[in-house]
């Protein structure tokens, strides 16, 4: 999806004022960084629940379409290998989460019961041997799992405890290693008398296979949205999904329109990224409609990812 404006801010300089190149450098690389991390905090959440009901499959099925054809445009345009290298790695990223849903919905439920019976039965022999201990003992191991599951609660449900090291750390982390990495590695800005800008009329013209590509990509990412509202409508609920995954997913979407607006602002050039400008923000208001649901169902999670019996 953002293949062709990449390759151009990592291959020409231009003759706009060099605070504003800087600043779209600073929003692209910040924006690498998100989708860089994007899945990791959905495939952690998964992990921590044991559980992937709150990730819907159409949702990323069709992201992985999406990524797919992101990166057959890239390999046709033959773009740098960096902007491959993340077209290969958002596919990666995908699979992994596939597997995760997969997994937690096929796999772990059928091998979690099979060890639920056979731990029932140890600890029916275990609480027969245990009937003639003193009274003031059960009073003991009560108050032991008791403190226990307030350790494991804060550490495994950070959410509870720490509203900034659950988003706020993250966010500020993410930000700061995208600016880090433009400086240390974006390419120097000068005044540029030589330029080559996107839109220009030059030697080199755009192919017509990758924009469809594309296109083709930016119209699954604008879908896949689509069964992941449903499917919270559906339930009541957001249980399972993770609110970081959304953040970042809305951060790198703002931060990719505002590298492209920021790097040139006449009409030609707009006219020229129009579609990638409009699937990044029809895709931070399709985020905004899940930060709605996670608002309006934010009390409907009443069931507890983690149990602990005293």
């Amino acid at each position: 999806m953002f293949s062709y404006i990449f390759q151009t801010l990592t291959t020409s300089t231009a003759s706009e004022p060099s605070w504003r190149v800087q600043l779209s450098g600073v929003m692209g690389s910040t924006s690498l960084a998100c989708w860089i991390v994007l899945l990791m905090p959905q495939l952690i959440e998964q992990w921590r629940l044991k559980s992937a009901e709150g990730i819907a499959i159409g949702f990323i099925s069709i992201w992985f379409l999406g990524d797919v054809f992101n990166l057959i445009g890239a390999l046709w345009a033959g773009l740098l290998p960096e902007v491959i290298f993340l077209a290969v790695w958002f596919c990666i990223a995908d699979s992994l989460m596939i597997v995760s849903y997969f997994y937690y919905t096929k796999i772990y439920p059928k091998r979690h019961a099979h060890h639920n019976h056979h731990h029932h039965k140890k600890q029916k022999k275990h609480s027969q041997g245990q009937a003639g201990q003193d009274e003031g003992s059960p009073l003991l191991t009560t108050s032991r799992s008791r403190r226990s599951s307030t350790l494991t609660d804060i550490a495994l449900e950070p959410e509870y405890h720490s509203v900034f090291i659950k988003y706020v750390l993250p966010i500020l982390f993410v930000v700061a290693c995208g600016a880090l990495g433009f400086f240390i590695s974006g390419p120097s800005i000068g005044d540029g008398d030589d330029v080559e800008l996107p839109g220009d009329d030059s030697d080199e013209t755009i192919k017509l296979g990758p924009q469809i590509m594309g296109y083709c990509s930016a119209l699954l990412y604008l879908g896949a949205r689509i069964p992941q509202i449903i499917q919270n409508h559906q339930r009541k609920s957001v249980h399972g999904l993770s609110l970081l995954f959304f953040l970042f997913s809305t951060l790198g979407n703002l931060t990719y329109a505002g590298q492209i607006l920021f790097f040139r602002s006449d009409a030609k050039y707009i006219l020229l990224n129009l579609s990638w400008l409009l699937g990044s923000l029809g895709t931070i208001l399709e985020d905004s409609f899940i930060f709605l649901q996670f608002y309006i169902y934010r009390d409907n999670d009443s069931e507890s990812p983690l149990e602990i019996t005293p």
